[in-house]
């Protein structure tokens, strides 16, 4: 052994009854393990396109993109057969981390870390499941061995990674801005931001909707260049967007009328 290199290496203390377990991005736990894994598998591929051949056989190779890295946890052990319980909700469990509820408004399927004491593995997404029942209990699976791959994702494509740039927060960053419109902005504001209601007007909540195509409402542009729309009896409605160098940022409208309409 190469004493030199194990002398650069950083200590670890040995630790019992720490058991795997995944997470959300919320640190929810979403599933336990009952067994720790008996091996990790680890992978990470460079992706390369092939040029064409000319005084070589030997094809020129252009750098495509790196595939994120895979952890593959095989042959987990699901055994409750002894202690008379089935394992099927373990089994619920992960194949619910698979799949969207647009009903729910969950449009893909949740995100999760693998931690397992102070290691940590993630963002992931479970990309295959597969498992084998090898006992049961009045039909009901009581032992099985399990196998999943993660795939490592952007923490920029997580569902409420994105919402820091969501409509409160940046209503609380507006409010902060010190530079206060003059009137001629204010009046460019809210032109820009009736032009955009009327391209939109589809798109729109059907109660702001209503309101824009019989021209029903008022826009109210702040100091701060928060572009608000009202009812005539000066209801909120929402936020259209935020005025700023001459433009306005529309970016989360709909969510910000969706939210006002709640």
């Amino acid at each position: 052994m190469n004493e030199t290199v194990i002398v650069g290496l950083n200590p670890a203390k040995k630790t019992k009854n720490i058991y795997a377990y995944l997470v959300d991005e919320l640190d929810n736990l979403t599933f336990t393990f009952l067994y720790n894994p008996e091996e990790k598998s680890f992978s990470k591929q460079a992706k390369y396109d092939e040029g064409a051949t000319a005084l070589t056989s030997t094809p020129s190779q252009f750098y495509s993109y790196t595939s994120g890295l895979t952890l593959r946890l095989s042959n987990l052990i699901l055994e409750s057969y002894t202690r008379g319980k089935t394992c099927q909700i373990l089994l619920d469990k992960l194949q619910a981390l698979m799949v969207a509820d647009p009903v729910k408004g969950k449009y893909a399927p949740t995100p999760v870390y693998f931690k397992w004491g102070s290691d940590k593995f993630g963002p992931a997404v479970i990309t295959d499941l597969s498992w084998s029942e090898t006992s049961w209990l009045n039909g009901e699976v009581a032992s099985a061995r399990v196998s999943f791959t993660l795939l490592q994702i952007p923490e920029s494509q997580l569902p409420r990674k994105a919402q820091v740039e969501t409509s409160q927060n940046k209503l609380k960053a507006a409010l902060k801005s010190s530079n206060k419109l003059t009137d001629r902005q204010k009046e460019d504001a809210a032109s820009k931001a009736k032009i955009w209601l009327n391209q939109n007007i589809k798109k729109l909540p059907e109660k702001v909707s209503s309101l824009v195509k019989i021209n029903k409402y008022k826009i109210v542009v702040q100091d701060n260049g928060i572009v608000a729309l009202y009812t005539n009896n000066s209801k909120p409605l929402g936020v259209v967007g935020w005025y700023k160098d001459g433009k306005l940022d529309t970016s989360g409208s709909n969510n910000n009328l969706n939210s006002f309409n709640k």
